[in-house]
């Protein structure tokens, strides 16, 4: 989901081709993958932990990174502070060592209390009251109390925009009072009533986790690695412990010391030991899934999927048919503009861009029609609680959703630019040049996109940057692009999830990077600004009158200046293998959403039994 998603290596995009995709055949990998008993690499580790013991295939979880590479980053630094191109909290993390205060079943809204019992606002919406759980314990034995969380929010407040999440808590935490050792009261800088929500219960992608103070205090944030096997760093509340580190596999082993199990709030996961290991292609990641080698991690591609399950009918997405395989994931692809530069910050030209894409074509082209157009930041999250009424009226008030070249000349003329003797638009001799610039992952959208910003005389080139490339996100987040090819992520719950990241607060000056990779427009406008400002302060609900009429006010905002053009709703193909477990989330048995980067897929772990 990438929500962020995060500015993450990612996997390798099939090959597009002019005409509808066919089923690629699934070639062998040269990815690692473990044995049927599975010992671990005990290479690139600072400190020797005790031996690893051997644990038998069907009582071991494999799963791939969400993102591809042929090697793991960084495998002895486990900060999850101060890498934004790979983060171990949501790429294994999650799933182990650290557990969320609370967790959200997104796709029913069921709050499911974890670390704390409960949380609760004052009528201002200015003090989160939460309340822990007692008999949670560090994996070192130590309590966990309502310190750890002040010592974390505080840490993240105090070291901002140096960490990764501190942005936020420098803009809304004024400090955590602790009255005792399960009560923990956040105090705001000024009215959110969703800010614990968003922050700290969503278990949703790169939110915050809770850190142990007794390990934490006395260290640099910025350069602490939280890594020593010896010492049984990193330290979390998680059933899993790290015990082997290398860039060919993390190892992660179940402490039946686990508090959860001590206290009878929950039994012991089934896995007795998960292991991350990396995939450098879709097709390789495809092969680790048809020959048993993995269970789940990175989705493939629709075509790579389909063909993988034609020879291994053991794997599974959400979906159980398609063309649609994947469950909403709170993002929608999107082309997005630096309104830093001309000509993207001229509405008429990026008006027009948006009507000489077909969005149809772009799914059936780059996706098998795994994928449906959007034209707003609204996942099918919103579709049936916000959209009905107002918002929807706005959409159809612009129309945006259709490819229409007369629409297309109307906005260019609009913007002074003629059709030059090449059929391009130009002005004063200078051609309109469209990057279709962006990472592997989303690279199936490069190939259409490209052809039909050309055939509507755009001068458009297509760059796919390959999987260790990380200069479209620095360029991206410094304001150093131009036209970027990506997600637009958090459409979780409500409007303002994402119309927020239009705001002015997150375009810093060029050569800064933007708090949020998904928020670095750097568009500007003080009308909308203060609609977003209101909104915030506010209760989002479709009975809240103010709301909605302020929401419809944006909306209308967004869709006539087109600060970024939406494309396809994201719906990965996300896939779980029954060989050696059962018991994956589906359509049918939605009890988490399925994304493995997010931190409620630990409560796939914690349902998953073997089959065998």
């Amino acid at each position: 989901p990438a929500a962020p998603a995060a500015a993450t290596t990612a996997p390798a995009a099939q090959a597009t081709t002019a005409g509808p995709t066919a089923a690629p055949a699934v070639k062998p990998t040269t990815a690692a993958a473990p044995a049927p008993t599975v010992a671990a690499t005990t290479a690139a580790q600072p400190a020797a932990a005790a031996p690893v013991k051997d644990v038998p295939r069907n009582r071991t979880l494999v799963v791939t990174p969400w993102g591809q590479g042929a090697e793991i980053a960084n495998p002895n630094n486990y900060n999850i502070y101060i890498s934004t191109t790979w983060n171990h909290q949501r790429e294994s993390g999650d799933k182990t060592v650290y557990e969320d205060l609370v967790y959200t079943n997104l796709n029913t809204g069921e709050i499911i209390p974890w670390q704390a019992e409960s949380f609760k606002y004052n009528d201002a919406f200015t003090t989160i009251t939460v309340k822990l759980r007692k008999g949670v314990t560090w994996s070192d034995g130590e309590p966990f109390t309502s310190k750890d969380v002040k010592f974390t929010l505080e840490m993240l407040r105090d070291n901002a925009p140096d960490l990764t999440y501190s942005t936020v808590y420098k803009e809304w935490l004024k400090g955590v009072d602790t009255p005792d050792e399960l009560t923990a009261v956040l105090n705001l800088t000024k009215p959110n009533p969703r800010f614990f929500e968003e922050n700290l219960a969503r278990g949703w992608e790169n939110h915050q986790v809770v850190m142990p103070e007794h390990i934490w205090r006395g260290q640099d944030p910025k350069t602490f690695t939280n890594f020593d096997l010896a010492k049984g760093w990193p330290v979390g509340t998680g059933a899993y412990k790290l015990v082997s580190s290398s860039p060919q596999q993390m190892v992660y082993d179940r402490r039946d010391d686990w508090w959860g199990a001590k206290t009878g709030f929950k039994p012991l996961p089934g896995p007795e030991r998960i292991i991350l290991i990396p995939a450098a292609s879709d097709e390789a990641t495809a092969q680790l899934y048809i020959g048993n080698k993995a269970d789940s991690g990175n989705p493939l591609q629709p075509a790579t999927f389909e063909a993988a399950t034609a020879r291994n009918k053991s794997l599974q997405s959400w979906h159980a048919q398609g063309p649609v395989w994947g469950a909403p994931d709170g993002c929608g692809y999107v082309f997005t503009f630096n309104h830093t530069r001309a000509p993207w910050n001229n509405a008429d030209v990026r008006i027009a861009i948006s009507y000489a894409i077909d969005r149809e074509q772009l799914s059936t082209l780059g996706y098998n029609s795994a994928n449906y157009p959007i034209v707003v930041p609204f996942s099918a999250y919103m579709k049936e609680r916000w959209l009905p009424g107002k918002l929807q009226e706005i959409i159809d008030k612009y129309d945006r959703n259709k490819r229409d070249l007369n629409l297309v000349a109307e906005h260019m003329q609009a913007a002074g630019y003629a059709k030059d003797a090449n059929d391009l638009w130009a002005k004063d001799g200078e051609t309109v040049k469209v990057p279709v610039r962006g990472p592997q992952f989303f690279g199936p959208l490069a190939p259409p996109l490209t052809e039909q910003l050309k055939s509507a005389g755009f001068d458009a080139t297509s760059v796919i940057e390959p999987d260790s490339s990380t200069a479209w996100n620095e360029d991206l987040t410094t304001g150093k692009s131009d036209t970027i090819y990506f997600v637009h992520c958090g459409s979780i719950s409500e409007p303002l999830n994402t119309l927020q990241d239009l705001h002015s607060k997150n375009g810093p000056p060029v050569g800064q990077k933007c708090p949020y990779i998904i928020a670095c427009t750097r568009y500007s406008n003080p009308e909308y600004d203060k609609l977003i400002d209101d909104m915030t302060a506010m209760v989002g609900s479709p009975d809240n009158p103010k709301y909605m009429d302020d929401a419809a006010k944006a909306l209308d905002i967004y869709l006539r200046d087109m600060p970024e053009i939406m494309l396809l709703e994201e719906l990965h193909a996300v896939v779980f293998n029954n060989t050696y477990w059962k018991g994956w989330p589906s359509e049918k048995d939605p009890y988490v959403a399925p994304y493995p980067p997010w931190e409620a897929w630990y409560l796939i772990i914690n349902k998953l039994q073997p089959t065998q």
